[in-house]
This record gives structure tokens, C-alpha cells and sequence, in this order.
């Protein structure tokens, strides 16, 4: 979907960091990977926004959590780089396009769902990866990759499988109701 006006934009990329802020602490805590409410809202924005809008908006809450602010589901702050679950973060952005791209094209729920697994898929491997390469070199921690695999993909996966059909079925009315 195409927001012409610029108002516009800056308010729903505004929007955007705010709900990313709101959702990261809702959230059930387990050790190292945290389940929160991120994945819901990084697949509904770009399905309802598009690709523009939602880039923005996930970029700006990186470049602000990074800053300093304490909106990530662990704080915030430029050392948050060095957090294990930091690759889901940059995943966020990266999805965002993705999802963001084939909705704008989508014309039913199907496609909204298709592009969501992308971005699934997208979130999931950058996560799964930094996660491993943290604990191993940053942390120096032995973890081997089918321990990241486990708590960071097959244990969430199946929550945000959920929260997918959530978006995908929220966007599609949304998406009615603003054409």
C-alpha cells in the first residue's frame, strides 16, 4: 500500500516504533530467548503499511533503542549489539521489506500468510545465527547449533506460526477498510 502523504507516514512510522516498544515487554521471560509480541506486529505493519512505511518505523525503533533508549525487550543502548538476541532485532528491519514487498502485492490472505513465513523464515535464521555466534565467540560460551536451534527457533516458532494467521487475518480487514 502507497501513503502519499508525508504526514502521513511520519506518524504511522511513529506509530510503528511505539506498538514494537509496547510489544517487546509483553512478553513470556525464559532464559536466553524471550517470547514476546515483536513478530505479531512485524508482520501486521507491513502487511497493512507496505514496504516504506514499515522499513522505517522498524528501522527508526533500532536506531533508537541503539541510542539509548530502553525499548528492546532487554534495555536498550549501543551495547545491545552484544546481546545474544540482537540478530533478531536486525531481522525485524530485514523482514519488514520482505513481508512488506509481497503484501503490497497480495491480494488475498494467502499472500499475507506467504509473506509472513518469509519473514518468519528471515527473523529466524539472522536470529538463530547471531544467537549461536554470541554465545560461542562473544560470550565464549560452547553452545552447539542445535542447542540455538532449540531455544531460539523450535521453541518460539509455533507461538508466531499463531501470530502470522493473526496478522495475516487482521491485515486483510484492515486493509479493506482503508482502500
Amino acid at each position: 500500500m502507497k501513503i502519499e502523504s508525508r504526514e502521513k507516514r511520519v506518524a504511522y512510522a511513529g506509530m510503528i516504533v511505539a506498538l514494537m516498544a509496547v510489544s517487546a515487554f509483553m512478553k513470556i521471560p525464559l532464559p536466553t530467548v524471550p517470547i514476546t509480541f515483536q513478530p505479531l506486529v512485524v508482520m501486521l505493519v507491513p502487511m497493512v503499511f507496505g514496504v516504506s512505511v514499515s522499513f522505517i518505523g522498524m528501522f527508526l525503533y533500532l536506531l533508537l533503542g541503539l541510542i539509548g533508549l530502553p525499548i528492546f525487550a532487554h534495555g536498550g543502548g549501543i551495547a545491545y549489539v552484544l546481546n545474544p538476541t540482537f540478530g533478531y532485532l536486525v531481522g525485524f528491519v530485514v523482514s519488514s521489506v520482505v513481508i512488506g514487498y509481497i503484501s503490497d502485492k497480495a491480494e488475498n490472505i494467502k499472500g499475507f500468510i506467504s509473506g509472513g513465513l518469509l519473514g518468519l523464515i528471515i527473523i529466524y535464521f539472522l536470529g538463530v545465527c547471531y544467537l549461536f555466534i554470541n554465545i560461542n565467540y562473544i560470550q565464549d560460551k560452547p553452545m552447539s547449533m542445535m542447542t540455538a536451534l532449540k531455544i531460539g527457533f523450535f521453541i518460539p516458532i509455533w507461538l508466531d506460526l499463531v501470530k502470522l494467521v493473526v496478522a495475516a487475518f487482521i491485515a486483510g480487514k484492515v486493509r479493506k477498510i482503508i482502500k
